[in-house]
């Protein structure tokens, strides 16, 4: 299920950008030709390199256990942080600075998580830097100060940004459900709830 969510996440994410992207550039049909390449740099952004071959090692099992570990309780982390942003926007108690700091924490508990994983594979430190790397330009996104003034990720302005960094964890993400794959013994997070 937390997979089927993420998908669709992902999908609303992509769209939202695009439309953006479309919204922006009807807006301003007299610029340039350079505008064009927005959505090219959008989907680039998004293309997921294929899949790699590792070869097995006996600690596979166990770093593939760590890595969805980590999956299982980073998603229960920061939905709860999502739940408490939206509850507060409801309420009308939530600020832009509380917002911006809530979701600084979250990307710091990725992080944080990640550097405490002990992986004894090279596939697994593969798709572990590939996540630390998403989460860490997050983190340096979030800081901009166009972040700190919008409360986003990033610029509306420039809607690429939104999406920056993505086709790495989706290629981590799916380099992982490959590895999970052979191993059917190891019951996926979805599985586990």
């Amino acid at each position: 299920m937390q997979k089927i969510f993420k998908c669709l996440s992902l999908t609303v994410l992509v769209s939202a950008a695009l439309l953006s992207a479309g919204c922006d550039r009807s807006n301003n049909a007299e610029k340039p030709s350079t505008d064009l390449s927005q959505d090219d740099q959008i989907m680039r952004e998004l293309s997921a390199e294929p899949v790699k071959a590792f070869a097995k090692t006996p600690n596979d099992q166990q770093d593939i256990q760590a890595l969805t570990d980590f999956d299982t309780r980073f998603t229960a982390v920061s939905d709860e942080m999502e739940d408490e942003l939206m509850r507060m926007k409801e309420d009308g108690s939530l600020t832009p600075e509380f917002a911006l700091s809530r979701k600084q924490d979250n990307i710091n508990s990725a992080l944080t998580m990640l550097k405490a994983l002990d992986l004894k594979t090279e596939q697994g430190r593969y798709i572990q830097g590939l996540m630390y790397q998403y989460w860490d330009n997050q983190g340096k996104l979030l800081q901009q100060p166009s972040a700190a003034q919008n409360t986003q990720i990033a610029s509306d302005k420039n809607p690429s940004e939104n999406v920056k960094g993505l086709g790495q964890f989706i290629h981590a993400q799916e380099q992982l459900e490959h590895w999970q794959q052979q191993y059917p013994s190891i019951p996926s997070p979805a599985e586990k709830q």
